[in-house]
């Protein structure tokens, strides 16, 4: 009739809101919503003045990398020369006790305690040359590299500290147990097989650190090239 209107056809007067009548939001236009979401953080991360902190941090790194000099031509090589020492004066121990003795047991205790802090130091020091994913170029590949070397790194900081847990846990045991047995000749013979295990531990804690140092020293020289400072706009883009 002359008072109706024309009905649309298929296709005409659909908004991006639907999908061919589905209810469905478009790719297109979902694509669009995101970019916009984007772009309004943006805005708003941009009204926050960082450039005392952006200041700060740049200072800090650039006092890691000129520390680092000291860590990697002294430190590493004084860690990796006392822990080689360490291997063949612990693995000639007849047993625990004459390793407690003979003060091994002290001593591993202490290059243990050592080898943790030079991997912190080392740690905060790549951390300093973690280039942005956005910087482009080889960016990516730089990143897998350092969290190859950081993943060295780190396994010998855990590693270390988790020696040193493992050596209070067999004398909070010996402790624990002595003041339970009653029957002597038990007491013995759970002493015998603890001792072996605190001993074998023992060697296990400096063989791995010695084998870890050598491989951060070597994974270093091998990659070097790949620490670079990004340029100071593409830093600044991190934060």
């Amino acid at each position: 009739c002359s008072g109706c209107e024309a009905a649309p056809r298929r296709g005409e007067g659909a908004g991006p809101r639907d999908n061919e009548g589905t209810g469905m939001s478009s790719p297109a236009a979902a694509g669009n919503r995101k970019k916009r979401s984007r772009e309004n953080h943006a805005e708003e991360g941009a009204d926050v003045d960082v450039s005392e902190l952006r200041s700060y941090i740049q200072k800090e790194e650039t006092t890691l990398r000129s520390s680092s000099h000291e860590v990697l031509n002294k430190e590493l090589i004084e860690r990796i020369e006392v822990t080689k020492a360490l291997v063949e004066k612990t693995c000639a121990q007849p047993n625990f006790a004459a390793a407690l003795e003979a003060g091994v047991v002290s001593e591993v205790r202490r290059e243990l305690t050592a080898c943790f802090r030079i991997g912190v130091k080392l740690e905060s020091w790549l951390n300093t040359y973690q280039p942005p994913l956005s910087a482009g170029g080889n960016a990516g590949v730089s990143a897998e590299v350092q969290e190859g070397i950081f993943s060295n790194v780190h396994t010998m900081t855990v590693g270390s500290g988790d020696a040193l847990h493992r050596m209070l846990a067999f004398e909070k045991e010996h402790a624990l147990m002595r003041t339970k047995c009653s029957d002597e000749n038990v007491w013995l013979r759970y002493k015998a097989v603890l001792e072996d295990n605190q001993m074998h531990d023992l060697c296990k804690a400096v063989l791995q650190m010695h084998s870890e140092l050598m491989l951060i020293g070597n994974s270093l020289l091998s990659n070097l090239q790949h620490l670079k400072v990004e340029q100071e706009s593409r830093v600044a883009s991190m934060y």
